[in-house]
């Protein structure tokens, strides 16, 4: 898609014979040992987080934890082909994992965003943008598109039917049930916004900021997660051009949780000067606007335009023609089907199980699997999963050619952990308790400042890669940098050895 890069986070949930955080940590663990996919990180790169915490993937990726879960950032990416690509082989990476390891009929990892607990947990969106996230002009224009766009991103979820209110016990989204304010500075301890305010430069690129969505569905069906990402790339390239939708929403929060609860529509938005308009028209607006805009621009944005079309199509005159397609409507149809035919409909506890099993990595387990295998599913991408299969057209590549480099040249084992926790880790005290916590370290600059290349060997940050104090800079997300990633690949081994 022309004029911006893009990528997801995704949080991944665990079952099975180990609590959720002690399988996080074992993968994680086991992962980097044999360097099958990628290198282990040093140093703590974030607040709250433990040397050797996560790594990079020779795929562009980074994978790491994350509150007890592992957590998979895909690559900078540039077509929707290759964003599907990234998050399939997040999967295939856990699970060869865990089959290697023998452990697959022990643990199952669930690429979803509900425990069906209480508990939720996120999948991120990031967008390359020329105007920054905190604009007012962004935010209100951003909240309408974001609000409603669950009609075709939300991947569904069955409730207790004692938690409906009388109504169809399932919702389209899985995050909507858990936001609280429209827009917030901070994820962890600012409420769940439906728009996140970080601002925080992508590249030092002039003028490319990172737009950072934390409202949507980690998606399965590869059309939804293709569709989801094309429709907020070209919105999010509207909004920056000056466009404005001229729709200001009463109550996101409130809208937003409505048009969750109600499957079966209709999905009325309330606006501010008091009219009420259906989400789908919400949409379309946003559509024309694109059409008008981008139409015959490149093949993704085309593919868009007109998925964009027939989904809003499909919802207003017959959901179910988008089985295959939509997450939530495929989901529904599967789980209405089992209600049916159970005594105790859609009390019966074995539909929560059904909605898991939609959401697993393990296709021996997986309901949408076994969809896929029937040919039911619509697919971008097919054939066998490629983890190591790298974005075109972005600096991904450079970089995971330098991670590879690096694995190569075992420089992990130049790491002396020991050194690592007496130079960045301190004990502090919480309620009369000692704990052992650590500097991060957030960019190479801080280990030139303060000559910490002795004791961290090497570290990769997405735009650079330093090496005993050699940097290899990439600041721009769409170079390749090809030349240059060559040159600093072959000398990385001297780097490490001087």
């Amino acid at each position: 898609m022309d004029d911006i890069v893009f990528g997801t986070e995704i949080e991944f949930a665990s079952a099975g014979a180990l609590p959720p955080g002690q399988a996080a940590r074992l993968v994680k663990s086991i992962l980097f040992q044999d360097r099958r996919f990628g290198l282990i990180d040093p140093a703590p790169r974030e607040w709250d987080e433990e040397p050797g915490n996560g790594g990079h993937l020779f795929n562009g990726a980074r994978l790491y934890l994350d509150s007890g879960h592992i957590e998979y950032a895909s690559a900078e990416c540039r077509t929707l082909r290759d964003i599907v690509e990234q998050e399939n082989a997040a999967s295939a990476v856990l699970l060869d994992t865990v089959e290697r390891q023998e452990m697959n009929r022990k643990l199952f990892f669930i690429k979803n965003n509900t425990d069906h607990l209480g508990n939720t947990f996120g999948y991120h969106e990031n967008y390359s943008i020329v105007t920054s996230p905190r604009s007012r002009d962004l935010v209100l224009g951003l909240l309408p598109f974001l609000t409603t766009r669950q009609l075709y991103a939300g991947a569904g979820m069955t409730l207790n039917p004692k938690e409906a209110g009388g109504r169809l016990p399932f919702h389209m989204s899985q995050r909507a049930a858990f936001v609280s304010v429209d827009v917030s500075h901070r994820v962890r301890f600012g409420g769940r916004p439906i728009i996140n305010l970080r601002d925080e430069p992508l590249s030092e690129r002039t003028g490319l900021r990172r737009l950072h969505v934390v409202v949507g569905d980690a998606n399965q069906s590869q059309y939804a997660t293709a569709l989801k990402v094309g429709t907020t790339a070209l919105v999010a390239q509207l909004l920056a051009a000056g466009w404005n939708p001229e729709l200001y929403l009463d109550e996101a929060v409130r809208s937003i949780k409505s048009i969750s609860r109600n499957p079966g529509g209709p999905w009325p938005v309330e606006l501010v000067d008091g009219r009420t308009i259906s989400a789908i028209d919400v949409q379309r607006i946003y559509l024309e606007a694109a059409t008008s805009a981008f139409a015959g621009r490149d093949e993704d944005t085309d593919w868009t335009l007109a998925a964009w079309s027939e989904c809003l199509d499909g919802l207003e005159s017959d959901p179910e023609r988008l089985i295959g397609r939509v997450d939530w409507v495929t989901k529904l149809a599967e789980l209405r089907d089992y209600a049916d035919d159970s005594p105790e409909g859609w009390a019966d506890p074995d539909l929560v199980k059904l909605d898991l099993a939609y959401h697993h990595v393990d296709p021996t387990v997986s309901l949408f699997s076994e969809l896929q295998r029937r040919g039911l599913m619509n697919r971008l991408v097919s054939g066998p999963v490629n983890p190591l299969a790298i974005p075109q057209g972005t600096r991904a590549g450079a970089r995971g050619r330098i991670v590879r480099a690096l694995s190569e040249a075992r420089a992990d084992s130049h790491i002396d952990w020991k050194d690592i926790q007496h130079n960045l880790g301190a004990l502090a005290s919480w309620e009369n308790q000692l704990y052992l916590v650590y500097q991060y370290i957030e960019h190479w600059r801080e280990l030139d400042e303060f000559g910490g290349w002795s004791f961290v060997p090497y570290l990769v940050d997405w735009d650079g890669i330093g090496v005993r104090g050699r940097i290899f800079e990439m600041p721009d997300p769409f170079e390749t940098y090809d030349d240059e990633a060559e040159e600093f690949a072959g000398a990385v081994e001297g780097y490490l050895g001087g």
